[in-house]
């Protein structure tokens, strides 16, 4: 086949075409810092990429959901432990008002009736605690916990918090877990702290003994609460721990598909320009003379 001069130059023009197309994509990677800048660089990177990023999303609004679910459980777990320190006050009082002496003064036997009182409207408060707009002791019901005369407002429904694949957690617990149920003989917190300050006013040793006893179990259900929700607490520990060691797995796994190997996109860069200099070098021999050569 005769080879013209016509075909000598288109396809010189075409090599170092192509040679300076491979170095601008380079030199693109180098700039970007990304290997892939559209999906026909790499089809299945893209496509892998794509399903990376898919998961990244899930796992995001599962961090959202564990990051909301931690708060609520911290809110519930320091509430819980304030009640406890409040109801070690209240103990103290019964028992100092179980003691004879301390009885013989009415005006003594009215403060302590009148501070059982007090703790008793500084529980109720702790029983109406929100996190951020919602309370968090009156299952999925909106508004107040606990009415001023201490009836239960809210609801059984627990408050579900999606921890992780196929896992859900509920983050809540309500007021009769946490305060025990009202009626009966026993009653609620509420009732005993009512029922115990009506007996120390009144100097009642019985009434004090029955009621400090019930105090006692009182306290015991929301230290139980309070276990409770500090085991929920730890396994939620658990999956937010799993859950950023998935997202750093997963942004490392995309890094290496789309982001560019510096060192071996310099090294790369180098041997290309050096290439395409020569080419052209090479090229400026081959190509045929044109008339403006002889123009001077």
């Amino acid at each position: 086949m005769r080879v013209t001069s016509s075909m000598m130059l288109a396809s010189t023009l075409r090599d170092l075409n192509s040679s300076l197309g491979r170095l601008q994509k380079t030199q693109t990677q180098l700039s970007t810092g990304r290997r892939i800048t559209k999906a026909s660089d790499d089809p299945t990177g893209t496509a892998n990429a794509m399903l990376i990023r898919k998961q990244l999303n899930r796992l995001d609004q599962r961090s959202r959901s564990l990051a909301d679910a931690a708060g609520w459980l911290e809110t519930a777990d320091s509430k819980l432990t304030s009640g406890l320190e409040v109801l070690a006050r209240a103990k103290e009082i019964a028992v100092r008002a179980a003691n004879s002496g301390g009885l013989a003064d009415g005006n003594a036997r009215l403060a302590m009736a009148t501070e059982l009182r007090s703790i008793r409207a500084d529980m109720l408060a702790l029983s109406n605690s929100t996190y951020g707009t919602r309370s968090i002791f009156n299952g999925t019901a909106t508004g107040a916990t606990y009415s001023a005369a201490g009836a239960y407002l809210g609801n059984s429904a627990p408050v579900i918090r999606d921890i992780g694949p196929m896992n859900n957690l509920a983050v809540n617990i309500t007021g009769p877990q946490v305060f025990g149920v009202a009626g009966g003989p026993v009653g609620d917190m509420f009732e005993v702290l009512e029922r115990l300050a009506t007996a120390v006013s009144g100097g009642n040793d019985a009434a004090i003994a029955a009621e400090h006893a019930n105090l006692d179990n009182a306290t015991q259900v929301m230290a139980a609460a309070t276990v409770d929700i500090g085991s929920r607490a730890a396994t939620l520990d658990g999956m937010r721990s799993r859950a950023l060691d998935e997202d750093l797995r997963l942004r490392t796994e995309l890094s290496g598909i789309e982001e560019t190997d510096l060192a071996s996109a310099l090294i790369t860069e180098k041997a290309q320009e050096n290439s395409y200099q020569a080419a052209l070098q090479v090229a400026a021999k081959i190509l045929p003379p044109s008339l403006l050569d002889y123009l001077h």
